[in-house]
């Protein structure tokens, strides 16, 4: 069996998963937690200025693109409310390095002074994971379901408090930006069709900014990044941004940039696959099993 998929998924991968996010109920839930993740220790302090910020930005609004003059001190990264969620204006601040965010209340624009990059020509894939691709008999494929990707990161989590920042808003933003061609999502199935990994991003130049994911199947997600990696490098492209380290993508080679290098990244040539369209695999996990990334350079 290939493990590049080129066909549709079967009728019941592809059913919309029901949506639980709408309404009283899930508004006043997003809204205390929103709060309470404000309300913790390590970021109470932060509450004054963010609420502030907002206050002031809904009164008088600054320029739809944030500039780096926008930026607060509290909390680090802040720049004022998103009003402006168009595509050309989205776009433009991400190519600035900013990104709108938020849990509760209105969507904000963020550019962390830290974001975690993986540059593809230091992709480290140790041998034991490799012997895993090539035992699974996952199947990995891009654009194939991205509002299931999207609803599975945003579905909730066994024991844990059901805090995400894909809220209705959220989903329908890059649910355009998906439909517009700028928006990708990577899927892993299991040998029955089921959807058990996956991420979902957005293309910026030369760098995919890599924004939720989610895993059902041991190692699911860990094979998406992988095999994302590949075809990203195959196509050109010279990063990933995955925002906040993980321990995963500290292992493959990530590393942290400050904020100025993440920009200057940015400026780099965008490859020709960076233009708005949808995406397909063109390598199976096997492939990419045995994918050296120095010798791709």
């Amino acid at each position: 069996m290939s493990d590049v998929a080129s066909s549709p998924a079967p009728a019941a991968s592809r059913e919309a998963p029901r949506r639980a996010d709408t309404g009283l109920a899930a508004s006043l839930e997003r809204t205390a937690l929103g709060l309470a993740y404000w309300l913790k220790p390590q970021r109470i302090r932060n509450l004054p200025s963010l609420s502030l910020g907002v206050l002031g930005e809904m009164l008088r609004p600054g320029e739809p693109v944030p500039d780096t003059s926008r930026l607060r001190a509290r909390p680090a990264g802040f720049a004022g409310v998103a009003h402006d969620l168009s595509t050309p204006t989205v776009l433009a601040a991400a190519a600035r390095g900013f990104y709108p965010h938020g849990h509760v209340g209105p969507m904000k624009w963020w550019s962390p002074p830290v974001r975690a990059v993986m540059r593809l020509s230091d992709v480290h894939i140790a041998k034991r994971f490799r012997r895993t691709m090539r035992g699974c008999d996952f199947t990995l494929s891009f654009d194939r379901d991205f509002a299931g990707v999207m609803e599975a990161c945003a579905a909730r989590r066994p024991g844990r408090p059901h805090l995400t920042w894909i809220t209705p808003r959220a989903r329908a933003l890059y649910s355009r930006l998906h439909a517009e061609g700028h928006a990708h999502s990577v899927e892993v199935w299991d040998a029955e069709g089921k959807l058990v990994g996956g991420l979902f991003g957005v293309t910026v130049g030369p760098v995919f900014s890599a924004l939720s994911m989610f895993h059902t199947a041991n190692d699911a997600s860990k094979i998406a990044i992988v095999g994302l990696y590949h075809h990203l490098s195959g196509w050109g492209f010279a990063a990933v941004d995955h925002q906040i380290m993980s321990p995963w993508v500290e292992t493959l080679g990530g590393v942290n940039f400050s904020r100025e290098d993440y920009v200057a990244l940015l400026a780099e040539p965008a490859p020709q696959r960076a233009e708005p369209g949808p995406w397909s695999a063109e390598h199976s996990i096997a492939d990419t099993a045995g994918w050296e990334p120095s010798a791709a350079l």
